[in-house]
């Protein structure tokens, strides 16, 4: 009888040694493929084709605003817009013609 109890408790040792591996083994390939793909993201983001990508895009969409007539509702916009950012970089803009 007492080695039927050794033999079952070595096998739930067993079992939760191999589980408890297991747990450790899924954590450390999550944070694995997580790190590999920040730095993929990282590598992306600072690379000089995102960077003339970003470029192109802003060019297209300035050039698409610069194009054809402006509505009144876009001159009320743009006219806010531009007056919001005025003020808050009239004092940067101050101190440079100083």
């Amino acid at each position: 009888m007492p080695n039927n109890i050794k033999k079952a408790i070595g096998g739930k040792r067993k079992f939760i040694y191999l589980v408890l591996i297991f747990i450790i083994l899924i954590y450390f390939s999550v944070n694995f493929i997580q790190s590999f793909f920040q730095n993929k993201v990282l590598s992306i983001l600072n690379s000089p084709r995102f960077e003339n990508f970003i470029i192109l895009k802003a060019e297209g969409y300035l050039e698409k605003l610069g194009d054809g007539e402006l509505t009144e509702k876009e001159i009320e916009y743009y006219s806010n817009l531009l007056n919001r950012i005025n003020e808050k970089f009239k004092p940067v803009l101050d101190k440079l013609e100083n």
